[in-house]
This record gives C-alpha cells, sequence and structure tokens, in this order.
C-alpha cells in the first residue's frame, strides 16, 4: 500500500445551458416550476396525501427479477436498513412521528413494466413519494408519468443525462450520472499522473447496446476528449454476448493504455475480464461501477481482479473522516446483512436519507410542497442526513453544467481500486485522511 498526498482535482469543464432547451423548466424559480408544472398537468389525477396520517408511504421501482436482480436486492438492503434506522430515531418528527413505509415493486429492468408498476404504486397503493429504479431506460419511460402525476421522485440509480436534460421539474438525482462518473475515471487518471507522472491518454471504450450504454459512450468520449486523454477504440457490444474476442483483439492491437467497459450485466462483466486476461491484453481497467462492484464480482475472477478501478458512488472508504457515528451505523450494517454496504445499498441509503430530509424541512406529505422542499433543500457537508453520504452537500436548485435539472451540484462519482479481493476507495484523496490505498504502478 503507499501513502499518498492530498490532491484537489483541477480541471473546469464546458457549462452548457442549451442542454436544457428541450424542457420547459430551464432556470425557472421554485414558484415558476410550480406554474408551470401546474398547467401542464391540469388533466392529471389530483396528487394524494397518503391513506395514512400515521406513515408516509414510499413507492420504490427495482428491478427484482432479470439481469439486474442481485444489484436489486443490495438495493433494497441499503433501502430496509435506512427505514429500520431513521424510524428507529422517531420517524418524521416534524409530521409527529410518522413512520416510514416501503412499498416495492419488481420493474424486471424493462420499461413497459416500470410504467405499469409505477401507476399502481400511484393509483393503487397511494403512496407519497417515489423512489429507484436502477436501470436508465425505465426511469427515462417514468419520469414523465412523475410528472403527469405530480409524484416526487428521488433516484437511486440512473445515470442517462437524457433523463435529467428533459426539464422534469418532480424528478430528482442526488447523486451521479454519466457525466460524473466519467469524471472520476478522468480524475484518477490525472492523479496517477500528478503523483507518478505516468501520462494516461490512450483509451479503449467498450459500451453494451443499451439505453444506458449509448449514454455513458457519447458522454464518455466527450468528455474523455475535453480532458486531453485520446479516445482511440469506441465499441458497442451487445448483452448476452458469448464472446469478446473481436473487441480484445482491437484493443490489444490499438495499445490503449486503460478500457473503459460499460457493461449491466455480472456475467458479461466476468467474462469480458476472463478473456481479457486469456488474450493477455494487458490494459488497465476503468469499469463504470454497476455488476463490477458487487462481492461476487471480485470472487468470480479471483486474482484476475486485482487492481482495476471502477466508479464507486458508495464505499466505506470515506466513513472515517465524517466520524464515530457515521463508521457505527455503517457497522449496524454489517452486523445486519453481512458485509459492506457497497455502491447499491449506499446510493439507497442516499435517495432515503434526501428523502426525510426533505419530508422533515417540509412538515407535510403534499407532494407539491415536498417538491419545493426537495428543489430548495440545502444540506451542509456535517448534516445528519449526510452522515453516510461521501459529498460535500446536497443542493438541488439550479442547472448544473451538463443541463441537468435537480441534479446534487456536490454529487460525484468516488473511484475504487480492487486490492486484494476488496474494493478500496482511493479517489477522491482529501476524502480519504492520511492514508490512501492505491496501488501505482499495477503489477504485472
Amino acid at each position: 500500500m503507499k501513502r499518498i498526498i492530498s490532491l484537489v482535482l483541477c480541471g473546469t469543464l464546458l457549462a452548457s445551458l442549451a442542454a436544457c432547451s428541450g424542457g420547459s423548466s430551464g432556470g425557472q424559480t421554485s414558484t415558476q416550476q410550480s406554474e408551470a408544472a401546474g398547467k401542464e398537468n391540469e388533466t392529471a389525477a389530483p396528487a394524494q396525501t397518503g391513506s395514512d396520517k400515521g406513515t408516509v408511504k414510499i413507492g420504490v421501482l427495482l428491478p427484482f427479477t432479470g439481469a439486474s436482480a442481485y444489484s436489486a436486492e443490495l438495493a433494497r438492503e441499503g433501502y430496509d436498513y435506512a427505514v429500520e434506522y431513521y424510524n428507529g430515531q422517531g420517524g418524521i418528527k416534524s409530521l409527529g412521528g410518522a413512520k416510514l413505509e416501503i412499498v416495492y415493486a419488481d420493474t424486471t429492468g424493462v420499461t413497459e413494466v416500470g410504467v405499469t408498476e409505477f401507476e399502481r404504486l400511484v393509483n393503487v397503493e397511494k403512496i407519497d413519494i417515489a423512489s429507484g429504479p436502477y436501470n436508465s431506460a425505465v426511469m427515462g419511460a417514468v419520469a414523465p408519468l412523475a410528472e403527469k402525476y405530480q409524484m416526487p421522485f428521488v433516484v437511486n440509480q440512473a445515470s442517462s443525462l437524457n433523463i435529467y436534460t428533459a426539464g422534469y421539474t418532480y424528478v430528482f438525482n442526488p447523486s451521479n450520472d454519466a457525466r460524473t462518473n466519467v469524471q472520476g475515471l478522468i480524475g484518477i487518471c490525472d492523479m496517477v499522473e500528478e503523483l507518478y507522472g505516468d501520462k494516461i491518454d490512450g483509451i479503449g471504450l467498450i459500451m453494451e447496446n443499451t439505453e444506458w450504454g449509448l449514454s455513458q459512450k457519447e458522454t464518455f468520449e466527450k468528455y474523455f476528449t475535453d480532458a486531453g486523454k485520446k479516445v482511440m477504440i469506441n465499441e458497442t457490444i451487445e448483452p448476452g454476448a458469448t464472446d469478446f474476442s473481436s473487441q480484445i483483439s482491437k484493443l490489444k492491437a490499438s495499445g490503449v493504455k486503460f478500457v473503459v467497459p460499460c457493461i449491466s450485466s455480472y456475467n458479461d462483466a466476468v467474462l469480458f475480464v476472463r478473456q481479457m486476461k486469456e488474450y493477455n491484453c494487458n490494459a488497465g481497467i476503468l469499469a463504470s461501477g454497476g455488476v463490477f462492484v458487487v462481492p461476487e464480482f471480485a470472487q468470480a475472477l479471483g486474482d484476475d481482479a486485482n487492481y482495476i478501478f471502477s466508479t464507486d458512488t458508495w464505499n466505506k472508504g470515506f466513513l472515517e473522516s465524517k466520524g464515530e457515528k457515521a463508521v457505527k451505523i455503517h457497522d449496524g450494517y454489517v452486523e445486519k446483512y453481512g458485509h459492506d454496504m457497497g455502491e447499491n445499498a449506499g446510493m439507497a441509503w442516499i435517495a432515503m436519507s434526501t428523502i426525510v430530509a426533505a419530508l422533515e424541512e417540509a412538515g407535510t406529505k403534499d407532494k407539491q410542497t415536498v417538491r419545493d422542499t426537495l428543489y430548495g433543500l440545502n444540506l451542509p457537508a456535517d448534516s445528519e442526513y449526510m452522515l453516510l453520504v461521501p459529498f460535500e452537500g446536497m443542493k438541488f436548485d439550479e442547472i448544473d453544467e451538463s443541463g441537468c435539472l435537480n441534479h446534487n451540484k456536490y454529487g460525484l462519482s468516488c473511484i475504487s481500486q480492487l486490492i486484494d479481493g476488496k474494493w478500496k476507495m482511493v479517489w477522491p484523496n482529501e476524502m480519504l485522511g492520511e492514508h490512501n490505498p492505491l496501488v501505482w504502478p499495477i503489477p504485472e
């Protein structure tokens, strides 16, 4: 393990408000958004206030069956643990101690199913607020319905930028997206260059042919190029492929220093890394989270997975900087579930903490009021709701540099490295105190 000095990643990315031209909100104030939403939703079903004043019903969409089922189960753990924790702290105090209650719905990872299940949660289950859904394609289909039904929706995982540049005023993203993912990967490249003098400018992109993969493909190429990292290969693969030898041969022949695989299927990810080893392709890997950071991935590949880098929006590496209480909360999770929280559960926790903070501040379950409260939310890093959140704060009320509305301005994608079978946070360095476990150069 190596000690490395503190580093602040410097870099200015081009801001563009034009990206929001397709949405009606633009830079509107909260009041203007409310008025616009009201006009657009004159035929929408009336907002529900919940059937039981003693509870707050949270509808959570997740793909419990299908290719993303394992990640969904980990996310469920995060949601359940957050509900258990906040209910144990007295529930929503501004609502007289109202308890949180989750109603789950299985999207199967299919857009049509996600739409049907969301409408069931709204019209049958009478939920007060929504979260989920893991898959970008599902979120893209559900977002217009959140607007139609005036249902506040706090996303846990869905990174496609086109969801957030469409101007939806009821959809809030407290964590990462495709832009922050590539910024994190650029961050670790720049950090290696500054510390060790190894310039990393030869990148190969391997993107699956899905809504999520194609969104990442466009965003990653732009930001890597803008940061001076030459993209030498940009290949699309089909989900469920049984052979990646063609793409790996191209990577090997090009001499890329790092390959960036955006692959959502666990089996596909394992096969891709195995075949890279079989074909002696020695390019490093900068993965995009998801199935790469689940415990089974490292177990399946053993030593072949060591020293891979990946976006990892939630990793326990930052907890000590948050203090003993944060560590203790995470210890309770480990005791309950037998493993560290990890990205999927951690991002569910972030979504739930955001929801609880908004409900406490709103003091009501009225959906428009909750939406307006989320819009104006401004949590500092030392807020009780930020104990297990690896960001400098939580603030939504502006359009970010990618033209995304209602994306946490402090949201980022941390980077971890797989070291001796464990994912360990290595970027941003300033979150890690005196010791950073980064291993560089990557051992042969």
